[in-house]
């Protein structure tokens, strides 16, 4: 009698359990949920990361708050999600320098590999050289041979030092053998400026922050850093196409959780963000910010991002770029 009740109680707390799962699962979100943003607001970044937000909160039922934190490349908005709590209410916009930054600074307040657990990839964002439609090279393998001096080493500007741009330079540096010297400034808009101006003749950019230069013939560009031509410029060829790349490489957005968010959780934030991202209106603003949209699984997201530290690792090692 008393293994009936000891077995009959057993099967009630376990029925209990499942009860409460099945409800807390169900009932996510039950609290506002806090999207960080590691950049200012008003960036090509930030303008994607509110349009899915205002998305996610409408199917969610649930409000859904941008926050921004930029500065340290993107860290001090990394390390605010790498410390919240793994409940699925911290959400961070991960981007290029999330893969980057491991290589490129001395020591991390994180550990980016163990801290976060991938959610969903959003886009690719292509780099692209551009030049003057006046500068003498009408094709990268024009460039090239110009770029091969060593009396006269070609200057190119980029958006920073340890940019995604810049390494991808480096890595074309070393690949073709070139004779180049680095320009680094403090974003994409003074070193477009600049280009304009005729003070540099060539810039390695994200596609977003020169698309209207290249629609309007303002500028010309040489070649694109992903693996395959972008869909933005089909008649642009890739590095990897002309034999000058081992791997494509690009800037890319998505989302990552605390590492410890209940796997329940993080399935209905991916499936969630998938769906937002076939919606044709999302779809088009997306595009029109220069963003190649991904959908895909964690998992899929996780080997993308885990491929990117290690590409970006060999290209830290191979510029000398560091950052204390």
């Amino acid at each position: 009698m008393n293994c009936y009740r000891f077995l009959k109680t057993s099967l009630m707390l376990i029925a209990s359990l499942v009860t409460f799962t099945a409800h807390a699962q169900q009932a996510y979100p039950e609290k506002p949920i806090k999207l960080i943003v590691p950049w200012p607001a008003g960036g090509s970044s930030d303008t994607a990361a509110r349009l899915i937000a205002k998305h996610l909160q409408d199917r969610l039922k649930q409000t859904v708050l941008v926050d921004n934190k930029p500065g340290a490349s993107g860290n001090i908005g990394t390390l605010a999600v790498a410390k919240a709590a793994p409940d699925g209410y911290t959400l961070l916009l991960s981007s290029g320098p999330f893969s980057v930054n491991p290589s490129l600074y001395r020591s991390l307040p994180f550990n980016t590999l163990r801290d976060f657990t991938p959610v969903a990839q959003v886009s690719l964002i292509p780099s692209v050289l551009v030049v003057l439609p006046s500068f003498s090279a009408s094709s990268m393998t024009e460039f090239i041979a110009l770029a091969k001096n060593k009396s006269a080493p070609m200057a190119y500007a980029s958006p920073g030092n340890g940019t995604a741009q810049h390494l991808a330079m480096e890595l074309l540096r070393q690949k073709a053998d070139l004779s180049l010297t680095h320009v680094p400034y403090k974003g994409g808009a003074p070193a477009l400026s600049d280009l304009l101006g005729g003070q540099v003749p060539a810039l390695i950019s994200g596609f977003p922050e020169v698309a209207t230069y290249l629609k309007t013939s303002k500028l010309r560009a040489l070649a694109v850093t992903t693996a395959t031509r972008s869909s933005f410029l089909p008649d642009v060829p890739s590095l990897l196409e002309l034999g000058l790349a081992d791997s494509g490489s690009a800037g890319w957005s998505g989302f990552h959780v605390p590492a410890g968010t209940p796997p329940e959780i993080i399935k209905i934030l991916n499936r969630e963000i998938n769906e937002i991202l076939v919606v044709p209106s999302v779809r088009d603003q997306l595009v029109s910010l220069g963003f190649d949209v991904r959908r895909g699984t964690p998992q899929e997201f996780g080997t993308f991002v885990n491929q990117q530290i290690e590409r970006w690792s060999q290209a830290v090692a191979i510029s000398g770029a560091k950052v204390d």
